[in-house]
């Protein structure tokens, strides 16, 4: 990239900035200031300068930094705030410490597009973060040659475009933690809060390739809700029994929505009927019926029920099912294979089967005790990694519905 020499100043602002927030950084990158006989050389040559290396304590080598990105954040490195060690602000961004729970070479994070946009601002997931780096700097976070100050950090960035964009902390960490919810689902990996620490236990080598994945972008960020904290958590299970049971708590959790909805819609017919209805005593006596009927119907397996019904595609997603749960839902109601010109009868009673089954696996993980009396519907426990790839989408699926619901729907509402 060839520079001006007013870049090639701001440059020189960027560096003394630096300088004064770090100066033990100062020690060994002196020569990146540029002279003034050394500007306008580069200017009269129309040098090319490609980036910045500095040299952070602690690491095996030099960081490099593109010059354009660098001048562009002169202003935030200017205006850091070191709130703790793992938050910290500057002018128009914020940066909170994160770990990830998988950098094995099946899940290998591609911090260049995991990004995403909302009005006022972005979200990115940021490996070697200059102003990471000088605050682990700054904290005195390293130990030479062992644990360096800018490798060791990933963060998630929330880049402001102006400051009247920018939101209070608890806006922000819901909008962290639904970005989180969106990584999970998108990678497999789950994002938990750290922060800046020179652990004092015995070193591990993180390594692995950090590569550019098929992922552009995630989606637009949904509006915050626990069930994304039961869905992070269960990404980062290892064990599948566990993975199975918080991914059904997202369902659970949501269930009773569907329930209250379909209540309703029963309810308002109910009520369409001619006015004359309303003073024979039967047709009274019918309204009490139902709103007991649909009471009932808040017990644990019919609400799982309705989730299936109601909270995702069921017919979508019915090809991850388990295979001895999709031959056992084929064979009960008489077809060769589920799509969406089935019968909406036999769909529904597909779904209650599904749902049966998977609440009599939830049975059988909570209560798992020898004396527990099996029915012979649960799924087998070579089943399970099968059994949770549908999960994990059937739950995203369910979170995002509820996002779509009206406010009259809400859980706060409704309970």
């Amino acid at each position: 990239m060839k520079l001006n020499k007013e870049q090639l100043e701001k440059v020189n602002e960027g560096i003394n900035a630096i300088f004064d927030f770090c100066p033990i950084i100062a020690e060994d990158n002196e020569e990146l200031i540029y002279s003034d006989d050394r500007i306008k050389e580069i200017v009269e040559e129309e040098e090319d300068i490609e980036g910045i290396e500095i040299w952070f304590p602690g690491e095996h080598d030099y960081t490099f930094f593109e010059v354009d990105d660098f001048i562009d954040s002169v202003e935030e490195i200017k205006t850091i705030e070191i709130i703790d060690s793992s938050y910290i602000k500057t002018k128009l961004s914020r940066f909170y410490i994160v770990s990830a729970n998988d950098f094995t070479d099946e899940h290998i994070l591609s911090f260049h597009s995991l990004y995403t946009k909302g009005k006022g601002y972005q979200i990115n997931l940021i490996d070697e973060s200059l102003i990471v780096g000088m605050v682990a700097t700054k904290l005195e976070e390293y130990e030479s040659d062992n644990w360096g100050t800018i490798t060791p950090y990933i963060s998630i960035e929330i880049e402001y475009e102006t400051e009247n964009d920018i939101l209070s902390k608890e806006a922000e960490e819901n909008l962290i933690n639904s970005y989180i919810f969106e990584v999970a689902d998108t990678v497999n990996i789950a994002l938990t809060f750290s922060e800046i620490r020179n652990p004092i236990y015995d070193l591990t080598d993180i390594t692995g390739e950090i590569a550019e994945g098929d992922i552009e972008s995630l989606r637009e960020l949904e509006p915050y809700n626990i069930g994304m904290e039961f869905f992070v958590s269960a990404i980062q299970i290892k064990d599948q029994e566990l993975k199975f049971l918080n991914f059904y708590k997202v369902l659970e959790h949501f269930s009773p929505i569907a329930v209250n909805i379909e209540a309703n819609e029963l309810m308002r017919k109910k009520l369409d009927a001619p006015k004359s209805s309303f003073e024979d005593g039967d047709y009274i006596r019918s309204i009490f019926t139902l709103a007991n009927s649909m009471r009932d119907r808040y017990n644990d397996e019919d609400l799982i029920k309705a989730s299936f019904n109601t909270c995702f595609d069921f017919v979508g997603l019915f090809p991850k099912l388990p295979a001895s749960l999709k031959k056992k839902i084929k064979s009960s109601i008489q077809v060769k294979d589920l799509d969406y010109s089935t019968d909406k009868q036999k769909l529904t009673t597909a779904c209650n089967i599904a749902g049966k089954i998977i609440y009599k696996t939830r049975n059988k993980v909570v209560h798992a005790k020898s004396n527990f009396n099996l029915t012979g519907d649960e799924i087998q426990p070579t089943e399970y990694d099968e059994l949770n790839e549908f999960m994990k989408e059937a739950s995203s699926q369910t979170i995002r519905w509820y996002t779509r619901q009206p406010s009259h729907l809400k859980l706060e509402i409704i309970k």
